[in-house]
């Protein structure tokens, strides 16, 4: 595809490159869109509990309604699209990744610089001590029945994972870690992300102004398809196989 050459073309000519993903690069490890046509979204219960304030009201019920949701990404592995953007970042191209995902996916693929817009479901905190807690072993018990809330041992209250939910702010090193990126990069790449959620579809504006080429990879359209220099409609995993062949 031409506009596929395209995008390798640009990937080849940089050296300050920023990447941004979104649901589309999960979708394809499996991992249900929250946004997409029978996603998560389109259940008002389950985003109320999805919520700070369901959380704090109803613990039990937000892991009860999260369960099959971190079954689905504990399951999950790595794409062609994290391992190309790994390479990417191995042969000096690439300096950061930004992810709408809480999945730990880019992590788990090698990559090195991630900011994670949206936090991440491994691991969790205590509200009232910020302890620190890897989440993994309390999701299987959850998934089993044999646990129902995990809790912090010191204040024997409920522990939350570290996943930006509704009406929680954005971490404020990654938000501040991604804008500097994307201010300073020399092409961004945006993969799998409709750019429709806010602050994070702020960042290839802020590329754009700092005169940074867009490329972006999605099956459906997005509001930035216009300010592109190339646009690849089609599956991440497709462009990213012809990528990875031309950086072997």
């Amino acid at each position: 595809m031409f506009e596929t050459e395209q995008a390798i073309n640009l990937i080849r000519e940089s050296n300050r490159i920023f990447a941004l993903s979104g649901a589309g690069i999960s979708t394809e490890a499996g991992i249900p869109d929250f946004r997409g046509p029978g996603g998560l979204w389109e259940d008002s219960t389950l985003m109320e509990k999805l919520s700070a304030t369901g959380f704090n009201r109803d613990p039990e019920g937000f892991y009860r309604a999260n369960v099959k949701l971190f079954s689905e990404v504990r399951k999950a592995k790595p794409t062609l699209a994290h391992q190309l953007l790994v390479r990417l970042e191995e042969l000096g191209k690439l300096d950061a990744v930004a992810t709408q995902n809480i999945d730990g996916l880019h992590r788990a693929a090698g990559s090195r610089k991630i900011f994670e817009l949206h936090g991440t479901y491994h691991t969790g905190h205590c509200p009232k001590c910020r302890a620190a807690f890897e989440m993994e072993d309390f999701y299987a018990e959850i998934q089993s029945g044999r646990l129902k809330v995990p809790l912090c041992r010191a204040c024997a209250i409920p522990i939350k994972p570290d996943v930006v939910l509704f009406e929680d702010p954005i971490p404020v090193d990654a938000w501040e870690g991604a804008v500097d990126a994307a201010s300073q990069c020399d092409l961004m790449l945006v993969f799998g992300s409709s750019l429709v959620v806010y602050p994070a579809a702020e960042l290839p504006m802020i590329a754009i102004s700092s005169g940074a080429p867009i490329v972006i990879v999605n099956l459906e359209e997005t509001a930035y398809d216009s300010l592109a220099r190339v646009v690849v409609r089609g599956k991440l995993g497709e462009f990213a196989k012809s990528a990875l062949a031309a950086f072997d």
